[in-house]
């Protein structure tokens, strides 16, 4: 997340803080025992660049260099796994916040595309269990599993408008997705 941030433009420690707090980013750590431990760690893989600020409390400014950038957009274009798509939804739409400052369309249609059909894939996973066990769910947790698969119809909904928007729509005929050319 750090090297997105930087992605965007040079960043001191403490800016970096201030935006996790400030922001949507707030379920991030902004502890100092995390930012600045992290920072290190992107210096010593030399994916960063500091300089001094030349303010007081030896402040420095974290840039992003060629390695950290070729980093980050390995991190980005990523394919998208079906363990993602299950348990780290939040970190798939992190990548997507920092892929228009790093990635040229195409690089971001291919990922919407590995994200839908991922989504998808789960989706009748969710509903072929709900169709199964769906009956013999008390009515409490039957609807607390609904509401999950809405989340998933949501996310699905979303790649699809997200991908269109980027030239790479898919039309429905029939009822059924079919891609342009």
């Amino acid at each position: 997340m750090l090297l997105g941030l930087l992605g965007e433009g040079p960043r001191s420690g403490y800016d970096l803080r201030k935006l996790l707090t400030q922001s949507p980013l707030r379920a991030f750590s902004d502890s100092p025992g995390a930012i600045y431990p992290a920072l290190r760690r992107l210096l010593a893989r030399k994916w960063v660049d500091a300089r001094a600020t030349g303010g007081g409390r030896g402040r420095q400014e974290f840039r992003l260099n060629r390695r950290g950038q070729q980093a980050l957009r390995k991190w980005l274009q990523q394919p998208v796994t079906r363990d993602d798509v299950v348990l780290r939804g939040g970190d798939l739409m992190l990548r997507c916040a920092f892929m228009d400052f790093v990635l040229p369309p195409s690089a971001i249609r291919r990922f919407l595309s590995g994200y839908l059909a991922e989504m998808e894939s789960y989706l009748e996973v969710l509903r072929d269990y709900e169709a199964e066990h769906g009956p013999k769910m008390p009515p409490l947790a039957r609807r607390v599993f609904r509401h999950g698969l809405a989340g998933y119809e949501m996310s699905v909904a979303w790649a699809r408008d997200a991908r269109a928007a980027l030239g790479g729509a898919a039309k429905t005929v029939g009822g059924r997705q079919r891609r342009q050319r």
